[in-house]
């Protein structure tokens, strides 16, 4: 079962995602800040990393480049895409973006991208 982090300052956004990833057959974690990020990734090693870009105290930016030594793969979720964004979350080191709202086939099919084949 791979295990997902999933860092989204919203609360119902983050139940969802929790959600829609135990019905991918993913074992979720959830936080809702960054600084609690960093303990989270510690403590419960995830194969991949879903980050809300638009978080309140650090953008997913930011978050990204303090977890890129920890090379798990990070994706990204925004409900505000442009080509502008798109090409920042791709030098950033995200494996993939995700537009709110998404459907879970969305969500799946960048969970295969991102994740480490076994």
């Amino acid at each position: 079962m791979k295990r997902v982090l999933v860092i989204e300052d919203d609360p119902r956004m983050r139940e969802l995602l929790v959600r829609q990833l135990a019905a991918l057959r993913c074992e979720a974690f959830a936080v809702g800040t960054p600084p609690s990020t960093l303990r989270a990734v510690d403590a419960h090693r995830p194969d991949v990393v879903l980050i809300d870009i638009g978080l309140p105290e650090m953008d997913g930016f930011a978050l990204a480049e303090m977890l890129r030594h920890k090379r798990i793969p990070m994706l990204a979720s925004t409900g505000y895409a442009n080509p502008e964004l798109e090409e920042r979350v791709r030098e950033a080191g995200f494996t993939g973006l995700l537009r709110k709202p998404f459907r879970l086939r969305d969500l799946a099919r960048e969970l295969n991208l991102a994740l480490p084949r076994d």
